[in-house]
């Protein structure tokens, strides 16, 4: 009982208070959302606030319960978790329910979850156990493939599940590599991969295309001039070589009409002429940006294409290119115009709680999942947006202080995992319901209704609580 007692003290109980202040926050506004004064009552739990609250319940028992557990735990069955992990995933591609086109969901009985979401937790565990083992490293080559690894194959898998808003989630966890010490520009790459797809879809594919390769070519030129100098290549060999590199793409490309690959294979062309001239280089710094190059050509040749007509949806597509302004169909931005108004509707101080006409008229679909935010804004206006979004910036917050605070770096990694993971998915979802992004189907953290959401964020919050009251311990 000791032990116990004292892990209790050393929970942090300003974090704890701002988890307990958004799971009431979330099972009142499930309420408003579903409120109807003639048959409405709070503790019926028939109805879709009556399950969310036991659902909280059981995050409560699960999370009180894994504060409990020794927090050696956690690093010593990351990998096994994580491997769990990824085999229940690969099961849901048999096995899954078809939800919105996507086949995310596993049903047991009459209960239904989405394994992405525990997902998060094992991912983040399985990370962070090891980047804590690299320590110092991380810019070696085999240790940077082997942590996108962990992080890209529970994506991949997700992607091909066609949920693509919970793998964008799982991408927030870049950012813990970077701060981890990995080079920065592989975290830009990664953002400039998502402007690749809107240039893409805006302008095309093709200028896309050219306007990366003459980009690729002007490196190159300056890359080469600059080996030259340095490494006093003779410069008659080396002009042969790169004209005639040049002629193999002007060539190319006049036959093929500007054709991709004419411009893909013309490009790596002269990339090999800087290599074969500069023989004293080192390759690795030729390599990097050739492997980023194809990379970024691949994506934009055939993965824009793939996106669009095979993993998202018709209807997404059509979001995505309303939201860009590259059509115009009210169907699609239906939800949004509805969540708008919603919002708008509320004004600064809002028409005050169970007194939103719009949301108990049921005129924004999904209102108590994907866009529960606009009840809130309905009801509190400006004033209460602001002050719920301050709870979720200073729970944040809190959890970063945490993560600062740990002398182990596993547990460091997992705590700033959690703060990614809940920073991307409020933006992500804050912005579908103000029409800022594409409605891609993620949840509010503990507001929105589901089961499986809750619980899941419950269990991502209390490990990470857990580790912090052995902050002083250096977890191997």
């Amino acid at each position: 009982m000791r032990e116990k007692k004292s892990i209790m003290q050393n929970v942090d109980q300003f974090a704890l208070g701002l988890y307990f202040a958004l799971l009431v926050i979330g099972l009142f506004t499930v309420f408003a959302v579903s409120y109807d004064s003639d048959t409405s009552r709070f503790f019926n739990f028939s109805q879709t606030h009556g399950r969310q609250m036991v659902w909280m319940f059981i995050s409560l028992i699960v999370g009180f319960s894994i504060l409990t557990f020794d927090s050696s735990f956690f690093t010593k069955f990351a990998m096994i978790l994580y491997a769990i992990t990824l085999g229940i995933l690969i099961i849901t591609f048999v096995v899954a329910v078809d939800i919105n086109g996507a086949r995310s969901w596993l049903q047991v009985g009459s209960f239904q979850f989405q394994p992405a979401e525990f997902g998060k937790t094992t991912t983040a565990l399985m990370l962070a156990k090891y980047l804590s083992m690299i320590t110092g490293q991380a810019r070696s080559f085999k240790n940077k493939l082997i942590a996108y690894l962990i992080l890209g194959i529970p994506m991949g898998i997700i992607v091909l599940q066609h949920d693509v808003g919970s793998a964008m989630v799982y991408g927030s966890l870049v950012f813990v590599i970077y701060r981890e010490g990995f080079p920065v520009y592989e975290v830009l790459f990664v953002l400039f991969i998502g402007l690749c797809f809107v240039f893409s879809l805006i302008f095309g594919g093709d200028p896309v295309a050219i306007v990366l390769s003459i980009a690729m070519m002007a490196y190159v030129i300056f890359t080469s001039l600059k080996m030259v100098r340095k490494e006093k290549v003779k410069g008659v060999s080396f002009l042969i070589v790169f004209c005639s590199a040049i002629l193999l793409f002007l060539l190319g490309a006049e036959v093929m009409s500007l054709n991709l690959i004419a411009i893909y294979l013309g490009t790596l062309a002269l990339l090999v002429t800087a290599v074969i001239m500069v023989r004293k280089v080192k390759y690795f710094k030729i390599a990097t940006p050739v492997f980023l190059y194809v990379a970024l050509l691949a994506f934009v040749i055939f993965g824009v294409k793939y996106i669009t007509t095979d993993l998202l949806e018709d209807y997404q597509v059509q979001r995505i290119e309303t939201l860009l302004g590259i059509s115009d169909d009210a169907d699609a931005e239906y939800n949004v115009t509805q969540s708008k108004m919603t919002i708008g509707s509320g004004g600064v101080a809002g028409k005050g709680y169970l007194q939103g006409t719009l949301t108990q008229s049921e005129q924004v679909p999904e209102q108590s999942t994907d866009f529960i935010f606009c009840t809130i804004g309905e009801e509190f206006g400006f004033v209460g947006t602001f002050i719920f979004l301050l709870i979720y910036l200073l729970f944040i917050l809190r959890i970063i202080f945490i993560a600062e605070r740990q002398r182990s770096p596993f547990s460091r990694v997992y705590a700033y995992c959690v703060a990614s993971f809940f920073f991307l998915q409020i933006m992500i979802n804050v912005g579908m319901t103000i029409g800022l992004i594409p409605v891609i189907g993620i949840p509010l953290p503990f507001i929105s209704y589901g089961g499986s959401s809750v619980l899941a964020f419950s269990i991502l919050v209390f490990i990470m609580l857990r580790l912090d009251a052995d902050r002083l311990l250096i977890l191997r």
